[in-house]
Order: structure tokens, then sequence, then C-alpha cells
């Protein structure tokens, strides 16, 4: 028979079949390692000592167990969309916790250099050599394959696409279905008026706006104007062909790996999500660094 398990960690509750009763894994909904109790043999025990209680403890606990039933059934009942919801739960904060990552190794760029890194490193004459998911590798401990780019030559010469074979998971969105492909997860958002102008990258000190509501860096799919689509592609979304509907067109829109919203990092680097019905007028607010918006404290609780 199935028992309900509860994780000690987040707390998801799901029915686990008493085959994996004493048994190892980790949690379906936050992924922490957890050990199943020993189900079978607590109920073998439990058996044994109802043999001995008296008839008024049996009854009660005759009681009890009605009760269990009735829970254990409502969580079938109802569970469905509860652990779907969890999973996505899940996804979410993998993604999060990517973003984290990201955001950091981007503030320590801009601490050593006075500036985020460029959205994409041009040559003399104007092309475009690297993406900044090159430049900040030393800052997420790939100092070896930082190493192995020449950023004297493009992004797509044979040795710099051999160097992108190797990709660092913390660009690899948790939803990514293509795991065997090189795409991103995570782009910034370029164009005028954002921390990444045609003009070059903003300096964290000439943000005016909150930087707990500012967008660094967001979850995306692959922008529909890429080339190959690997990480190293100096390719952004492009905040000029957006209306700033959450998984609106993918490709061009924030989102398209969660169905439900999108993860993102502020430049204080914490990451938030963002749901579907967040109105256009309000990621405008989040996108610009400088717009003096008024948002509320909670916009992104």
């Amino acid at each position: 028979m199935p028992y309900l398990f509860t994780c000690p960690h987040c707390h998801a509750q799901t029915q686990v079949e008493d085959q994996y009763s004493g048994k190892s894994g980790e949690c379906f909904s936050c992924g922490a390692p957890i050990h199943l109790p020993d189900f079978a043999g607590s109920a073998s025990n439990e058996n044994l000592a109802q043999r001995k209680r008296p008839l008024g403890v049996m009854i009660a606990a005759g009681v009890v167990l009605t009760m269990l039933v009735c829970i254990a059934f409502a969580a079938l009942r109802f569970g469905g969309a509860s652990v779907s919801r969890l999973a996505e739960i899940r996804l979410q904060n993998a993604s999060i916790k990517n973003l984290e990552s990201i955001a950091a190794a981007l503030n320590a760029y801009a601490a050593d250099y006075g500036t985020y890194p460029p959205a994409t490193l041009r040559d003399s004459a104007g092309l475009p050599m690297h993406s900044w998911r090159v430049l900040i590798l030393p800052y997420l401990g790939e100092q070896e394959l930082y190493d192995q780019f020449d950023l004297s030559k493009p992004w797509d010469h044979e040795l710099n696409l051999q160097a992108s074979y190797a990709m660092p998971s913390v660009y690899i969105h948790p939803n990514d279905t293509n795991r065997a492909g090189t795409q991103s997860g995570y782009y910034l958002i370029t164009g005028p008026g954002t921390l990444f102008p045609p003009t070059g990258p903003r300096a964290p000190d000439k943000i005016q706006d909150n930087a707990s509501q500012t967008i660094l860096v967001i979850a995306g799919a692959p922008p529909i104007n890429r080339a190959i689509g690997g990480w190293a592609e100096p390719v952004d979304l492009d905040y000029t062909a957006m209306q700033g509907v959450v998984n609106g067109t993918v490709g061009i829109e924030p989102g398209g790996r969660i169905s439900s919203g999108v993860t993102m990092a502020t430049v204080d680097g914490r990451g938030h999500f963002l749901p579907n019905d967040l109105p256009p007028r309000t990621f405008a607010a989040l996108v610009t660094p400088n717009g003096n918006e008024p948002l509320p404290d909670d916009t992104l609780d």
C-alpha cells in the first residue's frame, strides 16, 4: 500500500509505494537527499503490537486510521495538480540558483573593470567577436575553459567553436529539453534604456533605480536571430523588439522555459520569478535602470 511521505527539507508530500520503503534518493520537489522510513517494517511491527492492545485502544486506532485514509484519499484526489506545481517550483528554484551564480559573476566582473561586461565584445571594425558568457568564465570558476578561447578570433572560428563544446552547467536551463545541445538558457536584455545599451554597458554605480528592482540577467529561449545557437554566440534579447509579455513570442520575449512565468536575477544578485500576468509596464520598469518608475516594495515578493 502507498504511504504518505513528507520531505524534511521542503515539506512537500507525496505518495510512496511500500517497495521503496527504507531506500534513499532525492526529493522530487527540492532535489535534496532523503531517506525513506522503513514503512513495511514499521507496519509489520505495528500489526504485532496491535494483537496485544486492549479493545478500546484498537477502536481508537481504527478511528485514527480512518482519518488517515481520508487524508490520503484527498492527497491522491488533489495531488496531481500539486505534484505538477511542486515540480515546476523545483525548476524555478534550480533556475534561480543558476541565475544568482551568473549575477554574482557579472557583479564581480563589474567590480574589477568598473562596468558590466559588454553584451557583445566587438573588434575595431565593430564586428561581433565574443559573448559576455565567455568574458565572465573566470568569475564562474571556469578559468581553464576561458583559456581555451582565443579572443583575437571571432566566436565562430574553428578554435572557439571547439572550445564552446564544453558548456558550463550554470548556463543550462533545468527545463532545457535539448540537453544534447549547447544553447544557453540565460540572456541579457539589450537596447536603448537598458543596462546594456548600444553605447556600452553601464556601471553599477550609474544605476539610479533600486538595484533590487532592476533586471540584470533573465531566463529565455534562444533568440530567433541566432546563427548556430551555441552558448558562446554573442546574442541576447533585444528590448526594442519586446512587448514586455512574459512567455510571449518565443525567442523575442522573456520566458519560453517554464510555462507559468520566467526566472531572472536583479542587480543586487537575488533571483526572482515573474508570472505570466506581470503587466508589461511593470516589466519595462524592471528592465530600465534609470527610468525612475515607482514600484511597490513587494513587486518581486
